[in-house]
This record gives C-alpha cells, structure tokens and sequence, in this order.
C-alpha cells in the first residue's frame, strides 16, 4: 500500500478540525443552521491554509444524508465519496488547466442537469484568477442566476486578480495564515497520535518555516520523519531546513547591545563554518531584531508576537536591556543593509560588516543631553564620560575644557568689582548689547556673558568674564572679537576706544547671560514637549520617522506645542 502523506493523511473533515480560520468555519456553519447558504463563494488567501479543505467540508455538509448539517457524519455514500474525491455531484476543476472560454462553456452545459445522489450540484474551481477574462465573461450570467440545486466555490491565492463582476456575485471570505503557535498545537497532536517524541523548540523551528501554511508545515514535518530519527530534535530540524537555532540569534542581538563587535565575528563565523546560508540567516536575523524590536514596544503584550512563550520570555528580557531608541535604530539599519546582502554574490562580507558597524555605533544620546553636555563643557564644568560607541580603547576618555590661554593685553585678576560698573556703560549697555548684535549677531552671545568693570571710561571698556565660563573668556580672548568689539566701540562713540578683556572670580554669570540661558532652557522645554507630544509620536510610527527640527512660532502664546518638522527614514 503507497505512503499517504500528512497533508492528506490529516486533511481536516469537520468544520471544528480546521485550524486558524475560526472567522470562516463560523460563519459558514450559522449560514447552513439557518439556511442562508448563498450560491457563489469566493475563498481566498495564500498556500495551504485550507481554502480547497473547507470547500470540501462545505460541499460534505451540504449533501450528507443527514443534513444539511454542520456536522457531517463521515459514513454515508456522500461524505465517502467527497472525502475519496470520487464524488460525481462535487466537480473540482483547476482554472489553471481548465482556463479558455470553451472549458466554461463545457461547464454551463452540466449545469441545468440535476445532482446524481445529493443536494446539490458543487463545482470548486481552483485558482480561478486563472481564467481567462473570456472564460470569466461566460461565468458570468451562470454564476449571477444559477439554478437552485448548484453552488459555486472559487478558490484563488491572488483575489486582485479576480474581475470586480466576479466578486459582487460571490460571498468573499479571506483565509488567514496560520499562527504559529497553532501550527506547533497541531503537529503535537499528530506526533503523539503517531507515538514520536519531539524535543522542545523542534517543532517552533517548522512552524516559523512554514510562514502560515499548514500544508507546508506537514511536508517539512514529512520530511524529517523521513530521516528515520526517533526523537525529533532542534539540531537535527536545523540541519533539514538550513536554519540555525534561535539561540544563535539570541547570542548575536546580545553581542550588538553589548557593543561588541569581535563577538559578533565569530558567531557568523561559526555559523559559516557549519555551511548555513548567510542569505537566509541575514533574513532569519532581521525577523528576530523585528521580533525584539516588537518586544521592546508591547513589553508584556504578546498578541503581536507569533512564537512560542519561551521565545517571547527570552525576547522581553534581552529588549528591557536597552532603550527603545537603540532596538529601532538596529532594526532600521539593518534593514537597510538586508536587500544589498541578499543580492550579494559575497553576502558573508557585507554582514560581517554591517554588524560590526552596527555594535560600535554606541547608544543613542538625547539632544537634551547633548546641549547639557556642551554647556558644562563651554561653562569649564567637568564632563562625564559619554556613552559606549565612540571609544573601544577600553580605558575612559577624558573630555577636557578648552584652556584660558593668557596674552598681554589680559589681565587675570583674583577679584573683581563688577557690579558696579562704570557709569559711561551702565545706562547704556542694553541698548549698546542690541546695537552690537544686529552688526555682529554670532558674536553677540560672548559679550552678553561679560560684564562692564568699575575703572571703564569713555575711551576704555574693561570687559570682565567669569573663570568658570571658560567657553566665552576663551572667545572673548580671540583677536578677531577683540578688534570687532573695538571697532564697533569707536564707530559708535565717534572716538577711539580701546577694549580690555579680564577674567576673574565672579561667582556669577551676568544678569543678561542668565537671562539668555533661561530663554534657551524654556526653548528647550517646549520643543520637548512637542516631540514627546501624542500626535507627533504617531505620526513617527506611522511615516517611520524621527524628529530633526522643532519650529516653535513666537506668537503661541498659550503654550500649545506645534508640529515639529519630520523627516522620513531618519
């Protein structure tokens, strides 16, 4: 007696045996328990997820000797003859064969004859989108008024390509794919009525290779009962299908949020070693930082992950390691390099590349952050050491203020008398702060940082910096600011002028200073709030975008934050 494959062997017989399309076989089961069933159906959806099976149930259900009924018995002459295919009132046509204008009308000419032994007469015509528009024109006034005791089933993977005349005259039901989870619940089921042990995690391999389809999952799983094996284990499914184990995946995802590029070297060097294909693992390895990614969101959420519960255990634990921004940014570029290390004839190469790239870009730093960073450094603050990415020496680099260096027209003075500042400058100096700007706007920030000294006259302006603000002491410091400075003093007073630049123990910024900072430290505040607002986080998620520029108009008033601008990709 020949082998009957599992495909076959298992095919589902009742509607409740049919996995993953719960939305179908329900409501197809009311329709016959109310007697609703329409004329013409449409089923589709992709590669072995039970469209031809469930037009054989309906077709069972439908002309059982004791129905309609959603429940066929199995045992009489109806259901013996559709489950052997031999059945001569349910004709299965493949459009793919059956595809000219003469096959439909060879088909009308059976359809006003009366069924031999059931109900009604069936005709499932598989890959309809087959057909040629010819052959769907001359279906069309049978399939819109056919006679009462015929029923049409289409069944296609590609609906787009069925004409909208078709449709409006078919009930349309959509098969999904099959989630995984459900795919492993069923060859358990079958495994255990064939007495073969599996080890954990053997059968999650299948079904994330079968990608939905039940039919493919049973050939695989076909296959590796042929290696003869008593047990069914991860290696001996990896060795089949030329996949590695999701371990390997793991150790990978770990090695790039560690930042260790070496490490990830020698993982795709083993795995070269043991002759996988680098395509099909750079695929595997970009579902996987998808899947962690996806982990990093939902957290405990585990609708949006199809995999085992282990899998996703370990998926929530690595994501909760590191920031959302960084799962995103590993996701992007990797994807990015996916498609160019498909299309190489040396894939191997490009991903030993990407992936050391990728684990020594570091953390991603906030702008925020950043701006913190720059005004401790230009304040003469001491910064600490940045995040990991940007230094692989492995010893701490120290980030340095920039020297106060001394000339001879300096003079550095232990204390200082800057509050009362010279009566020459001190009803004037806003206005002369406003004057300077508009002629020398980039410099016009290091001179609201100084501050008038007592001992200023008319023709001498004594500028005093804070040591600790080493940033603008440096830059008073510079010859060109110092000549502008001058420049300026004597064009407005009509007389030279000479500048001298001192730096001294304030204490203290100078009042205009602080008040600059403050109006930046809102700034930033409110471009915050505008990035982090609900709507502009959508819109990042839904256009995969990041934020690279706030504009804030200067008439909001009422603190309502404005779109910021978006750019796609980045």
């Amino acid at each position: 007696m020949s082998y009957l494959v599992l495909a076959r062997k298992c095919r589902p017989q009742k509607f409740d045996e049919v996995v993953g399309q719960d939305h179908v076989t329900r409501t197809l089961a009311n329709a016959i328990k109310m007697d609703r069933v329409a004329h013409g159906f449409l089923f589709s959806g992709v590669r072995g997820v039970g469209k031809t099976s469930m037009a054989r149930i309906l077709a069972k259900s439908l002309n059982c000797s004791q129905g309609p009924t959603v429940d066929p018995c199995g045992e009489c002459a109806s259901c013996r003859a559709v489950t052997s295919g031999t059945a001569m009132d349910v004709i299965e046509i493949d459009g793919a064969s059956n595809n000219s204008v003469d096959d439909i009308r060879d088909l009308r000419e059976t359809v006003p004859y009366r069924p031999a032994l059931g109900r009604f007469k069936i005709y499932v015509i598989d890959e309809v989108h087959m057909l040629s528009g010819s052959a769907f024109n001359a279906l069309l006034k049978t399939l819109e008024e056919p006679p009462p005791h015929v029923k049409f089933i289409f069944a296609t993977t590609e609906p787009h390509k069925i004409p909208a005349t078709i449709l409006s005259r078919c009930q349309h039901y959509d098969f999904r794919r099959i989630p995984t989870e459900a795919i492993v619940e069923r060859m358990e089921q079958i495994l255990e009525g064939e007495g073969i042990r599996t080890q954990d995690g053997a059968l999650a391999v299948i079904g994330r290779e079968a990608e939905g389809s039940m039919r493919d999952a049973l050939s695989i799983l076909d296959q590796v009962l042929a290696a003869g094996a008593e047990e069914i284990t991860v290696q001996a499914v990896g060795d089949l299908l030329g996949v590695v184990s999701r371990q390997v995946h793991f150790d990978l995802s770990a090695a790039l949020i560690a930042g260790d590029p070496r490490r990830c070297l020698e993982i795709i060097r083993d795995v070269n070693r043991q002759g996988f294909d680098m395509s099909v693992f750079s695929r595997d390895l970009l579902e996987h930082l998808r899947n962690l990614m996806t982990a990093g969101i939902c957290g405990d959420d585990r609708s949006l992950l199809d995999m085992p519960d282990t899998e996703i255990d370990d998926l929530v634990k690595q994501a909760r390691s590191v920031s959302r921004n960084t799962l995103h940014r590993l996701f992007k570029h990797f994807s990015e390099a996916f498609e160019e290390i498909a299309r190489s004839s040396h894939p191997r190469i490009l991903l030993e590349a990407t992936l050391a790239r990728l684990a020594d870009l570091g953390e991603i730093v906030s702008a925020q952050e950043l701006l913190s960073r720059i005004e401790d450094l230009a304040a003469g603050r001491p910064v600490p050491p940045g995040p990991r990415g940007g230094n692989r020496s492995g010893g701490k680099k120290e980030i340095a203020s920039p020297p106060v260096q001394k000339t001879a027209q300096v003079n550095d003075v232990k204390t200082s008398q800057a509050n009362d500042a010279a009566p020459i400058f001190e009803a004037d100096w806003k206005n002369l702060l406003v004057d300077f700007g508009r002629n020398m706007p980039a410099k016009s920030s290091i001179i609201e940082r100084g501050v008038p000294a007592k001992g200023s006259s008319s023709e001498l302006l004594i500028l005093q910096f804070d040591r600790k603000d080493g940033f603008a002491a440096q830059r008073a410091q510079e010859t060109d600011f110092r000549k502008a400075l001058t420049d300026f003093l004597t064009q407005r007073a009509g007389h030279p002028v000479r500048v001298d630049i001192q730096v001294c123990d304030l204490g203290q910024l100078s009042t205009l200073a602080k008040e600059r900072l403050e109006k930046q430290e809102a700034l930033r505040l409110r471009q915050d709030e505008a990035r982090e607002h609900p709507v502009v986080r959508e819109a990042q998620i839904a256009f995969g975008g990041t934020v690279s520029r706030v504009r804030l108009s200067d008439d909001n008033k009422n603190g309502t934050e404005k779109t910021p601008d978006m750019k796609q990709g980045e």
